[in-house]
């Protein structure tokens, strides 16, 4: 049996250059990316619902990245919120 050919092996990923966007350095950046992607995330909604299904699977992916923003902001406001319970806790 002849192995298939041209077929050629999988390059890995570089991930040093993956991902593009800029990393917030304070929490009201992060705030403001997010609402950035929640006013995109508007826009793709109205799209799909005039019909354009051309941005469905950009649609889906936006939709994931806001959610998974709109987690690591309650993590992060979770954690600040327990570190002033904690801070008003201390004797003095």
């Amino acid at each position: 049996m002849n192995p298939i050919g041209g077929i050629s092996p999988i390059n890995p990923i570089d991930v040093t250059g993956a991902s593009k966007v800029a990393k917030p350095s304070g929490f009201s950046e992060l705030l403001d990316q997010l609402s950035a992607k929640e006013t995109e995330q508007d826009a793709y909604r109205q799209s799909i619902a005039e019909g354009n299904m051309d941005k469905l699977q950009e649609a889906m992916v936006s939709a994931t990245e806001f959610q998974i923003g709109v987690m690591l902001v309650t993590q992060v406001r979770n954690q600040l919120v327990s570190a002033f319970q904690e801070f008003m806790r201390l004797p003095l």
